[in-house]
C-alpha cells in the first residue's frame, strides 16, 4: 500500500472537497483505492490518497494533481508520499 498527501491553498476548502468528488472517478480509474480530504484552516486542505503501490501512484499523481488544481483554482503548496507502514482501525 502506498499513500500520497497533497497540501492545497484555496479560497474555499469546502468547494475543493466538491472538486475532489468530481475528480474521484478519474482517480479511481487510474488505480486509487480511497481518498480523504481534510480542512486544515480557512484557506487550506490536505488530501490523502491510498494506492495499491508506488508505481500506480507515480503514473497517476502528477496528472491528477494538475487536473484537480485547474478544476478548483487551488494551488498545490506541498506534498509527501510513501509506503504505508501500518494501518489501524
Amino acid at each position: 500500500m502506498f499513500a500520497t498527501f497533497t497540501d492545497w491553498s484555496m479560497d474555499n476548502p469546502e468547494e475543493g472537497a466538491k472538486t475532489a468528488k468530481e475528480l474521484w472517478p478519474d482517480m479511481k480509474a487510474a488505480g486509487a483505492l480511497n481518498m480523504r480530504v481534510v480542512k486544515t484552516d480557512d484557506t487550506g486542505a490536505r488530501s490523502m490518497t491510498m494506492w495499491p503501490n508506488a508505481e500506480t501512484a507515480q503514473k497517476a499523481i502528477d496528472a491528477m494533481r494538475t487536473k484537480g488544481a485547474s478544476m478548483s483554482g487551488a494551488e498545490i503548496i506541498g506534498g509527501a508520499m510513501g509506503s504505508v507502514l501500518a494501518e489501524l482501525d
